[in-house]
């Protein structure tokens, strides 16, 4: 399906290795970074039909992904990624729940299949965070699904999937939609909501701002937009809001952070708040 690349990073498709990702880490100045495993693409609905022992690539993708992250010092935090509607999901996680170098889950319900309608799908989510939680393990969601998005969409997810979550971080990728700040904008009002009556699970709700401009050229002159992802910002609370590039689709952490700084009207006190926050998987023990 080479149109769903046509708008990303040519580098995407380039090999790379953990040295790439500690000299780019070192040239914008940051300490640590995350590695999302893409593991969980081996058993998506998009994946090459016929595709050969898919559960064998998925636990070698995470192998390399956590393996890069040990040899890294501490820098480079490893998470997993796992497609929690394919039939090895359970067992993929159970595996590296025993492992040394995990720090948590990634979730990309978009690239898995994910229908927020079906009411199997939201258990099996469920069943997958759950198992995570209680592990331990802290978890990044990439939340946007493949068909149309709905307002109901972000309050089934709430109520049946992230309510499940006992103690653990859970980072919603891209200001909680797949790109754009506008749909982030309309997102993130739902989580507010949830804050506000104390929706159970979100204790630890962490909310990154990776993508939130880049894939929307025409939002840098939009204000309203901007503006109101701020006043939302504000409204769950600066201090859960992170930085974070998903390169290398498409920009080095760098470059991301020079975009998001210059078009996001934040003060100068907000972003000192926002570069100093600390997501606790960065510092607790793999």
């Amino acid at each position: 399906m080479p149109d769903m690349f046509a708008r990303l990073n040519p580098a995407l498709l380039e090999p790379r290795d953990g040295g790439d990702a500690l000299r780019l880490l070192d040239a914008a100045g940051f300490e640590q970074g995350v590695l999302l495993s893409e593991a969980y693409i081996f058993t998506s609905p998009f994946a090459t039909p016929g595709l050969a022992d898919p559960a064998g690539l998925t636990r070698a993708e995470n192998r390399f992904n956590v393996d890069t992250a040990l040899a890294s010092n501490g820098r480079l935090k490893a998470f997993i990624g796992v497609n929690p509607f394919s039939a090895t999901a359970s067992d993929e996680l159970t595996y590296w729940i025993s492992q040394p170098g995990v720090s948590g889950v990634k979730l990309h319900l978009g690239n898995s299949g994910f229908d927020p309608s079906s009411d199997q799908n939201l258990v099996m989510l469920g069943d997958m965070v759950a198992q995570a939680s209680a592990a331990g393990l802290s978890l990044i969601v990439h939340v946007r699904h493949p068909g149309p998005y709905q307002p109901s969409d972000t309050e089934r997810f709430i109520r049946s999937v992230l309510s499940r979550i006992r103690g653990t971080v859970v980072q919603l990728a891209h200001g909680g939609g797949g790109g754009g700040v506008a749909e982030a904008v309309e997102v993130l009002s739902h989580y507010a909501d949830a804050l506000d009556r104390g929706a159970p699970g979100l204790e630890r709700l962490l909310v990154d701002l990776s993508v939130v401009l880049v894939l929307d050229p025409t939002t840098p002159d939009n204000k309203a937009l901007l503006d109101g992802l701020v006043t939302l910002a504000r409204r769950i609370g600066i201090g859960r809001f992170v930085t974070g590039s998903d390169w290398p689709t498409l920009c080095s952490p760098a470059e991301h952070d020079a975009l998001i700084v210059s078009q996001l009207p934040f003060t100068q006190e907000e972003w000192a708040v926002i570069a100093a926050n600390r997501a606790a998987y960065l510092d607790a023990p793999a």
